[in-house]
């Protein structure tokens, strides 16, 4: 102890002498899908509100769900819109947090957040407040909207009166290049004139990509200013390289796009030996080759750690995430309990706790989703051991983080617990179907995957099914359909493609002669996979990162095309 305190004393008190900051554990290089390297600022429940509030820049934030395949989809293009903007970074920068991971999930409530993705805005100076919780920003579903809807966002606040520290966004006429240089301090050398309509963004982006570039400017122009025609200008957009004597040169790249302009801008500035800040183009030659996984597949099994694994996480963050649960919500929690406690195999005293969990919440009318999350954690810990795996995906892990995980965890649970329904009396398998519905519907993070579940539910009917055996083969088959959906979709981990199961090699006997499916041995081969006698843990399967084929298979996650 002593040892220790002496050390942080004495960096401490260096820091003081030094006036160098004291390093500071809040900030992590990568979470869920992102990385530091990503160009993105990685909020978790340790520096959110210190990156948030009080900032002198802008912050556009998403709000994401790392497990979530629309999220996935769209990560790529939020990486790209902010490699685009890093040189924004005075002006406007780009975060993201991942409200799966159970630290985080109290500020995704907070901020009231029901959807995934979900992109909020919040301005420079933001202020904490119960209602503040940033404006949304619509999904784009390229990068190249996505810059030009911040950009137009960014024109509205400047005119609002925020942004003071951002170029001015003004479109201006002017009637001579004098005229031009009369708002201009004269500490600057190089203005860059933008013809353009009222309507366009390309010089914003200019001005904006120029921010840190020292003693120069950028003005938008309107394109039919009397300066239009005194400059020469034939085509629109079109930029003019105007010096503080008055000199002028009409730069003429070969197609008016904001990077071929800003291109031409550079190359201008260099034929001047224009000394350039610091270049962002090798911000992402980051490599991490301990990122890379070996996944070595097994037979068709499944793990009751992925079960353990999946419940869980559905307990800290899913259901958690509503600001208040109360009608619809509530009853569709009881219900996702009620078949978890009527046919999940549960081992140690997982079953106690469900159970206790149950009766607790239908005392009450309704509950917020903190008073859930702290009834959830205290109930874990009135009945310890709950848990009896290291809670580590092993059917479900994908060969790398993003893929893979909750998603086919839910699969398997919901598989799981329609096979083991159907061993009880009545009819408890209809009620798995009637119970999955109500958890997608209402908790599922994914809005885009549960809006196409539900579709699919209706289309096949799933209130239709009375009888057990049936619940277990409308499951599978509809399953099979998601799979057939989201074969090479940018969700599907690649080391394991989604196939139609069972395997004709895992089970022959489950296809006839002509390829059709043989429901009877399916059906038994579904038996035997998800029986409670038959599921494995790692305690007595060791298995580093095995796969059940089925588990390839993830929930519903694919954008319209």
């Amino acid at each position: 102890m002593n040892f220790w305190y002496t050390s942080i004393f004495e960096i401490f008190l260096i820091a003081l002498v030094t006036g160098a900051v004291v390093p500071t554990t809040d900030d992590v290089d990568e979470q869920g899908l992102y990385r530091k390297s990503d160009q993105v600022e990685i909020l978790t429940n340790k520096n959110f509100e210190k990156k948030l509030y009080g900032q002198n820049n802008a912050l556009l934030v998403q709000f994401y769900n790392s497990y979530c395949g629309h999220c996935r989809a769209f990560s790529p293009k939020y990486k790209a819109l902010a490699s685009d903007i890093a040189r924004w970074k005075k002006v406007i920068k780009l975060a993201v947090i991942d409200c799966f991971v159970e630290e985080n999930s109290e500020i995704c409530r907070q901020f009231e957040v029901m959807a995934y993705p979900s992109i909020r805005y919040f301005h420079e100076n933001y202020m904490k407040s119960n209602s503040n919780v940033g404006e949304k920003m619509n999904i784009a579903d390229t990068a190249e909207r996505l810059k030009n809807q911040l950009i137009i966002k960014l024109q509205a606040e400047q005119s609002m009166g925020r942004l003071i520290i951002a170029p001015s966004f003004k479109i201006e006429s002017y009637t001579s290049y004098a005229s031009a240089l009369q708002s201009v301090p004269g500490d600057i050398d190089y203005i860059f004139l933008v013809f353009e309509n009222d309507n366009s963004t390309i010089g914003s982006q200019i001005a904006l990509d120029v921010v840190d570039y020292k003693k120069v400017r950028v003005k938008r122009v309107y394109e039919n200013s009397e300066l239009a025609q005194v400059a020469g200008v034939k085509k629109i957009p079109s930029v003019v390289a105007l010096e503080n004597n008055l000199q002028a040169t009409l730069l003429t790249p070969k197609q008016p796009t904001a990077q071929n302009i800003l291109e031409e801008i550079d190359r201008f500035l260099k034929s001047k030996n224009y000394v350039f800040p610091p270049k962002y183009a090798n911000m992402n030659d980051i490599s991490d080759s301990s990122q890379q996984r070996t996944f070595v597949p097994t037979s068709d099994v499944a793990y009751y750690n992925d079960l353990e694994k999946t419940l869980k996480a559905s307990l800290h963050t899913e259901i958690t995430r509503h600001k208040t649960l109360t009608g619809e919500p509530l009853q569709a929690l009881l219900d996702y309990l009620d078949v978890i406690k009527t046919s999940f195999p549960f081992r140690a005293n997982l079953g106690e706790y469900i159970m206790d969990l149950h009766a607790t919440l239908a005392a009450r009318n309704s509950w917020t989703g903190g008073e859930v999350y702290d009834l959830v954690k205290r109930l874990e810990t009135a009945h310890e051991p709950v848990y009896i795996t290291n809670l580590e995906y092993v059917g479900c892990k994908g060969s790398e983080p993003k893929y893979r995980g909750y998603t086919c965890g839910l699969w398997t649970l919901f598989h799981t617990l329609t096979v083991n329904a159907a061993q009880k009396p009545g009819s408890e398998g209809p009620k798995v179907l009637k119970a999955m519905h109500g958890y997608v519907k209402n908790f599922f993070g994914c809005t885009e995957c549960a809006s196409h579940f539900q579709a699919m539910a209706a289309r096949n009917r799933i209130f239709d099914v009375k009888e057990n055996n049936k619940a277990v083969l409308w499951l599978w088959i509809s399953h099979n359909e998601v799979n057939l959906r989201l074969a090479g979709d940018v969700t599907e981990d690649p080391e394991h493609p989604k196939i139609q199961f069972p395997s004709a090699t895992k089970c022959p006997e489950c296809r006839l002669a002509q390829g059709a499916w043989n429901l009877v041995a399916v059906y038994d081969y579904l038996q035997k996979m998800y029986g409670a006698n038959n599921i494995k843990d790692v305690r007595r399967a060791q298995v580093s990162s095995a796969s059940s084929t089925f588990s390839n298979l993830d929930i519903g996650q694919r954008r319209d095309s």
